[in-house]
């Protein structure tokens, strides 16, 4: 096998260990997204069935949904990173062989507050916002 093609191949495998990391950032993000919808759903489903209906429930569920859209946001600024890095090697690029160190491209500790209001992610969670604030609106309404 000659140097060249011994570089590509390890190019290659770089490349798809990169590809599997990315993948998870994504697959965690979802999670996470999911999670949230999870707690907003309970939540409005313990105040619409609750005997005593409070919107203190609703309360209770934005500190968890709060870390998760962060949390969300620190994913998806790692997957950016990861991404460049996999543009990099997928240039043949100067890298290391199966270097797995994106922190060069995480350079903006702002980044992930950057992430979080963008409308991709900021939709989301603040539709969550928006159902629990509403389902509050009602029950304080009514009693």
């Amino acid at each position: 096998m000659s140097e060249e093609d011994r570089n590509e191949s390890i190019r290659i495998a770089h490349l798809t260990m990169l590809q599997g990391v990315i993948s998870r950032m994504g697959s965690n993000s979802f999670t996470l997204k999911a999670l949230s919808a999870t707690f907003g759903s309970a939540a409005v489903a313990i105040m619409a069935y609750a005997d005593k209906p409070s919107p203190f429930y609703a309360v209770a569920a934005v500190l968890p949904i709060l870390i998760f859209w962060l949390m969300d946001a620190q994913y998806l600024r790692y997957e950016r990173a990861y991404r460049s890095l996999f543009n990099r090697v997928r240039k043949g690029e100067e890298i290391e062989p199966y270097d797995l160190d994106a922190s060069p491209f995480m350079d903006r500790p702002w980044a992930v507050l950057k992430i979080a209001i963008s409308w991709s992610v900021s939709c989301f969670y603040l539709a969550i916002f928006l159902a629990l604030a509403f389902i509050s609106f009602l029950i304080a309404a009514e009693g």
